[in-house]
């Protein structure tokens, strides 16, 4: 099966499963990354420094394409730099495809992102030279809601007073989704839930992570060492990969674009109201918030003081860090763990 990389959440996978492409999360992990070096400014994130270096490498030569979305401005910037240096044969690369999906709440904005979803759909089929009938997308979206299924029920074992799942066990478990069949990541999922079923609760004040999406388990590690349990990120990473299903009875491409237009987690989602609805009702169920925003963010730095005052206002406890070594996460997990609101089971009250 050709395999195609995608650089986020918000490429709609039934589109290219439907196309009989496999889909590829690109999240390399690189020590240098020369060749982005050489053509990208330092503002640009490691991790897209490292997919452009990966794209123009030999090592992407298995890619029959890459499909990046409009749904960050960094990965917008990187469709442009890399569809400008195969336009000067600087470099050569994989085909790449931009699915220009706006997340602003507008009549206007969900019309241009129906048209570009169809659009997709045209470019998938001149690229495989296979139609995309309602019965193939159809199959594929059974086979990605048995998957959002198989995930939910993996972030109930967090939900609730008496979490049984950590959060550097459930990142491993649900991002696998990115780089696996689907159809043979539901029963794995199925199989990891009912072990963990059997387990004991897990002791310690209950966390909410917000910030980037976490690639790796070490933030959460760094937070699960001082007697704290993940119990939730804000990103597309952690708990809100899954989100609803697809709606199977509308029609097929219509009911793909509502679910990547409204309940996809995007750096871009406008109004902030919008944007901010799901850590809003998430985070009063935690006992305390720790946001994350490394040196490289250029995004949530614009919105942490928005929801710092709110959770102020609401008595919710919550801290930011700009990495994980901070002593700070050590202080704060303590003095959650001493306070009145974990022991008596109120969470995010101090």
């Amino acid at each position: 099966m050709p395999v195609v990389g995608i650089t986020s959440n918000t490429v709609p996978w039934e589109l290219l499963r439907a196309a009989g492409l496999r889909p590829f999360l690109l999240s390399p992990h690189r020590a240098s990354t020369p060749l982005a070096d050489r053509y990208m400014e330092d503002v640009f994130s490691a991790r897209v420094k490292a997919i452009f270096d990966f794209v123009v490498s030999a090592e992407s030569v298995p890619l029959t394409a890459v499909v990046i979305p409009r749904t960050s401005e960094q990965e917008h910037k990187l469709y442009l730099y890399l569809r400008e240096v195969v336009r000067q044969k600087a470099e050569r690369a994989p085909p790449v495809i931009l699915y220009n999906l706006l997340h602003a709440r507008s009549p206007e904005a969900e019309a241009y992102g129906l048209e570009r979803t169809q659009d997709l759909k045209r470019t998938l089929e001149r690229l495989t030279g296979r139609a995309l009938d309602d019965e193939l997308l159809r199959a594929a979206i059974a086979e990605g809601n048995a998957a959002r299924e198989a995930i939910r029920g993996l972030l109930r074992q967090r939900e609730g007073g008496a979490p049984k799942l950590s959060g550097s066990e459930a990142l491993p478990l649900i991002g696998a989704w990115y780089f696996m069949d689907r159809a043979e990541y539901a029963p794995l999922a199925r199989e990891a839930l009912r072990e963990i079923e059997t387990r004991a609760s897990l002791e310690g004040p209950r966390i909410l992570v917000k910030g980037p999406p976490l690639d790796s388990v070490d933030f959460c590690a760094a937070i699960e060492a001082q007697d704290a349990v993940v119990v939730a990120e804000d990103d597309w990473w952690g708990s809100r990969a899954a989100g609803q299903d697809i709606d199977a009875a509308l029609e097929p491409v219509s009911a793909v674009f509502n679910k990547y237009y409204f309940d996809a987690p995007s750096p871009r989602v406008f109004p902030a109201a919008v944007a901010d609805a799901w850590f809003h009702s998430r985070a009063s169920e935690v006992d305390g918030v720790i946001f994350y925003l490394p040196p490289e963010d250029d995004v949530m730095g614009w919105d942490y003081p928005r929801l710092r005052d709110d959770l102020t206002r609401r008595g919710i406890r919550h801290l930011m860090v700009r990495d994980a070594a901070s002593d700070e996460i050590g202080a704060f997990a303590g003095s959650l763990r001493r306070s009145a609101a974990w022991r008596s089971g109120r969470p995010g009250r101090s």
